[in-house]
């Protein structure tokens, strides 16, 4: 990758389920990202996807659902994701919590925004509050037990 971003390239990975061998399958691409932004020591990964953020529960079928704007403690974080929200990805806000689980467990803030405009990256980028932003966390190491 270091190769790559001297010449100014910016590399797209995508497990792409219809070549992708059964030994190379990562899941997904969304916790494939988590761990290239974790091996990259990246400062943000951006989940882009067809809805505009983390909900309370699945905003189609639910009218009361609310957009979550910040996530400070991904632990205690209380959603509804059962049902899947699409039909064309393979995992659903499910793999993207889990992608954000690892995200932030290296270190790494991970957004999830809407591709319908390709705008929002540089928004994210700047602080705006579009989506759902999943702060980094810091691990307490077996150090800080005693």
């Amino acid at each position: 990758f270091e190769a790559l971003f001297k010449l100014g390239v910016v590399p797209i990975v995508n497990e792409n389920d219809t070549v992708a061998v059964e030994e190379l399958r990562f899941g997904d691409n969304d916790c494939l990202s988590a761990m290239v932004a974790s091996m990259l020591k990246a400062k943000h990964l951006i989940i882009l996807t067809d809805v505009d953020g983390l909900y309370t529960s699945n905003p189609t079928k639910d009218p009361e659902a609310k957009r979550i704007e910040v996530v400070e403690d991904i632990e205690s974080l209380n959603v509804d994701v059962s049902s899947k929200g699409s039909s064309l990805g393979t995992g659903g806000m499910a793999t993207k919590i889990t992608a954000a689980k690892l995200a932030t467990a290296s270190g790494v803030r991970m957004s999830i925004v809407s591709a319908a405009d390709p705008a929002v990256i540089v928004q994210v980028l700047k602080g705006d509050k579009v989506g759902t932003l999943f702060k980094k966390r810091t691990l307490k190491t077996s150090k800080d037990k005693k």
